[in-house]
């Protein structure tokens, strides 16, 4: 089970205390700090005698974090302790029950039937979980689905279940697991997107360039907790500088819902060809 955060220890812990009560626990939990002194310093109580805990520092900027950078560098550190399963949630993600056994067993039959012959994404929707009314309490872990809210324009599969998703921009790196070969395959997240943003979409084009697929995966929800959001002019520096890499990578105008929602609040403006300027240079 790979991560990665700065600040939000909170979260964090409340993952971990959802990974415990899973029917699967881990075999290695690894965590990325982007920028975190207390977590790279181990100040942490991420530690449990039940799975092996990694946590290792990634080089950051401090004006925005390398999300990309931070999940090729997980991926790589449980590969090196020989996991052949990866499965990715943020830091504000907590798993449900079944979220570990689920994509396990999909990632299992994709490798024992040998199809099909492209790399692979298996995700699940990730369910909106409203604020603590007493945070010192916590999620009650049993009912978190009982009290979630549904991810738009997500399937509703029956546990086990898959299906093809035909909208790559509906890719969300919140909750998703491949194979350790597939994810060699894909070469990873592109680490020129610095910022949340288009690096998932990227890694989605990049899959389906390569002949791969994006799967639902059924029962395998999972469950994020509110967090704050990004600021208008922390999204519209995010937004014009990765326009500006999708376009260097595959020479065209990038076309994401969250570009269109950023252009129709006014957040960012196209140029009369259409483009969202490059940020300027400093």
């Amino acid at each position: 089970m790979l991560t990665m955060t700065r600040g939000h220890h909170d979260h964090l812990l409340a993952q971990v205390d959802g990974l415990s009560v899973g029917t699967m626990p881990p075999d290695l939990h690894v965590v990325i700090s982007m920028g975190d002194r207390d977590l790279t310093r181990g100040r942490l109580p991420l530690g449990t005698d039940r799975w092996q805990t990694i946590v290792k520092p990634v080089t950051t900027d401090r004006r925005a974090l390398p999300y990309a950078a931070a999940r090729n560098r997980a991926a790589e550190l449980a590969v090196e302790q020989g996991a052949d399963v990866l499965v990715f949630l943020d830091a504000a993600v907590i798993p449900g029950p079944r979220t570990l056994e689920r994509y396990v067993t999909a990632v299992t039959d994709q490798q024992e039937t040998g199809t099909p012959p492209g790399p692979v994404v298996w995700s699940s929707p990730v369910l909106r979980l409203p604020a603590l009314e007493n945070p010192a309490l916590g999620y009650p872990l049993r009912q978190m689905h009982e009290l979630s809210l549904r991810a738009p324009g997500a399937p509703a599969l029956a546990p086990g279940e898959t299906q093809v998703n035909q909208r790559l921009h509906l890719f969300t790196p919140a909750s998703f697991a491949l194979s350790a070969d597939d994810f060699h395959r894909t070469g990873g997240f592109c680490t020129d997107y610095v910022g949340p943003g288009l690096e998932a979409h990227d890694f989605a084009h990049v899959v389906s360039r390569a002949g791969g697929t994006l799967v639902w995966v059924g029962g395998a929800e999972a469950y994020r907790q509110p967090s704050e959001r990004l600021t208008p002019d922390q999204e519209a520096r995010y937004a014009r500088a990765h326009a500006a890499v999708w376009r260097e990578r595959w020479g065209a105008e990038p076309d994401h819902p969250w570009l269109s929602r950023l252009v129709g609040e006014g957040v960012v403006q196209r140029d009369g060809s259409g483009r969202i300027p490059a940020p300027a240079r400093r």
